[in-house]
């Protein structure tokens, strides 16, 4: 999107050079030159700074594929993008090595699982550790379990499964099984380019009311606590999430009020028309809905060019969301916890 947006203000730029009438042939080629390596050279040094990243001796077979397949396709589609255009004309070209390069990597982003052994040989022959189980590190284990824990009384790892599972998800984050000391599997989400460490320190706050909770006999008569799950992060922009199993995210719960919305009506629709084949229209996705709002919101107070969030006045951003929370019924999440709710 930001290549995107560069491209049109370089486009919008290279049609006002091209109407000044006073300066000749050679005079505009050089602003416009000028201008395509100011506006260009941000986008030029990440990606060099994501190639050399990518461009180091590769240690897995995945790497060693990704290297062979396309180091020397992104080497070349970065020399060529240093280089300005010929004329304004060209300029929906510059990217267009790139988009090869992501279309060629389309039917791998497509699997569902890969092996470990392809992105992690050392993990896949891991057998038997003393790393704690990770969340887990400080649970102290009966005596009866002692045995299978190891020394220091807490779940180990002892190895990985062979397979990893893919979300489909926009950041494709991995699904993990990991096999315990105790016998037991456990199961995490890896995600990448994302800083799980606040999610961590939430989740450690919870921890700590939990125990406030127990220490008073009130509380822990009636089993008060709060549902937590660990997270582990493991740099700055990856980190594990526990796995947890038979739940609904309120994505997923606003999508299906938005199917039935759509079925309800598109049956309306079919019985005042009489044509029971009216077919159901298609369901938008929130982030449609939020920017099919925003963005003519912003260019009614002036603003033309998608900017950065960050810069969005507050009172449109105020606007949309009051918006959007009048057109979704307030009781959508509790008629979702009072039917998946037992007894």
């Amino acid at each position: 999107v930001d290549v995107l947006r560069r491209i049109n203000i370089l486009k919008e730029e290279a049609a006002r050079v091209a109407a000044n009438s006073t300066l000749t042939s050679a005079e505009k080629n050089k602003i416009n030159a000028a201008k395509y390596s100011a506006i260009m050279t941000p986008i030029v040094v990440a990606l060099e700074r994501r190639l050399a990243s990518t461009s180091r001796e590769p240690r897995t077979p995945h790497e060693t594929w990704f290297h062979k397949e396309y180091n020397a396709q992104l080497r070349s589609a970065i020399t060529s993008l240093k280089v300005p255009p010929g004329s304004p004309a060209a300029l929906g070209e510059i990217w267009r090595p790139f988009d090869s390069v992501a279309a060629s990597l389309v039917s791998h982003q497509r699997k569902s699982c890969v092996l470990l052994s392809e992105i992690a040989p050392q993990l896949a022959t891991l057998s038997i550790s003393d790393i704690p189980m990770p969340g887990f590190e400080k649970q102290i284990l009966d005596s009866s379990e002692y045995f299978f824990a190891g020394n220091h009384g807490t779940v180990t790892v002892s190895s990985f499964c062979k397979e990893v599972t893919i979300l489909s998800t926009k950041t494709r984050p991995k699904k993990l099984a990991l096999q315990g000391s105790d016998g037991q599997k456990y199961i995490y989400l890896l995600k990448g380019r994302e800083d799980l460490r606040l999610d961590s320190r939430i989740m450690q706050l919870l921890e700590a009311i939990n125990s406030f909770l127990h220490s008073s006999s009130d509380t822990r008569s009636r089993n008060i606590a709060i549902r937590f799950y660990s997270v582990t992060p493991i740099s700055g922009r990856a980190g594990l999430i526990q796995w947890v199993e038979n739940v609904s995210s309120i994505y997923n719960v606003y999508k299906s009020w938005q199917k039935r919305t759509q079925v309800a009506q598109a049956q309306l629709s079919s019985v005042s028309t009489g044509n029971i084949h009216n077919s159901v229209p298609h369901v938008p996705r929130p982030s449609d809905m939020f920017y099919g709002k925003i963005i003519p919101a912003l260019k009614e107070k002036g603003i033309k060019r998608v900017i950065s969030r960050r810069d969005w006045p507050l009172d449109v951003k105020k606007k949309v969301l009051l918006e959007l929370m009048k057109e979704t019924p307030k009781q959508i999440l509790w008629q979702e916890m009072w039917c998946s709710s037992e007894g």
